[in-house]
């Protein structure tokens, strides 16, 4: 009797230690809201001090935010003036960790550059380029006729452009290419047909 007393008495305990963690789990969160800005909501009065840590990749203590509330909170983390890598937060009561998250600045991100760019055979031997760009930037546009660069030209800190070009001594089954590029990473081969 005393054993099924006791095995009772233990199951009672870790339902109950297991209900707790759940709670906490659906409560308190730390949840990426920008490219380098952190949010963490604790949703429930916390017993006692909370703790936050982060850790860079080398496992090397970065800093430690140490917060006493009476009610629930949320606090925002920023992370833009640190260097590109992986970093740990952990977010820790005295019980140990609630939460955890790992945000990679730098080496996930790809900036694709916003170009457009579309070129249009208007008639014989005339050709419109239209470029259109979110940033400005500088541009330039190498213009080929049989694989040979017949014209250059360079526009600075420009949102685009819109230019018909005409070609007076082109023969009619020459092969015409623009290639257009921009300083912040941009190229592209346009072909006429």
């Amino acid at each position: 009797m005393r054993l099924m007393t006791a095995m009772i008495l233990a199951m009672s305990i870790s339902v109950t230690a297991f209900a707790k963690q759940n709670t906490l789990e659906g409560t308190v969160k730390l949840k990426k809201v920008a490219d380098s800005k952190v949010q963490l909501i604790y949703g429930m009065v916390p017993s006692g001090a909370i703790t936050v840590k982060i850790y860079d990749d080398f496992n090397t203590l970065l800093h430690t935010d140490r917060i006493l509330s009476k009610k629930e909170f949320s606090k925002a983390y920023d992370f833009s003036k640190l260097a590109e890598g992986k970093y740990q937060i952990g977010v820790f009561n005295n019980s140990g960790e609630i939460d955890h998250l790992e945000l990679n600045l730098g080496t996930d991100r790809k900036v694709e550059p916003v170009v457009f760019s579309k070129l249009e055979k208007v008639e014989n031997n005339q050709y419109k380029l239209l470029v259109n760009s979110l940033l400005p930037s500088n541009m330039t546009v190498l213009i080929y006729e049989n694989n040979q660069l017949v014209h250059e030209e360079e526009l600075f800190n420009s949102k685009g452009f819109q230019k018909t070009y005409i070609f007076n001594h082109s023969r009619s089954n020459s092969k015409i290419e623009f290639f257009v590029k921009s300083d912040n990473g941009f190229s592209k081969l346009l072909a006429t047909k």
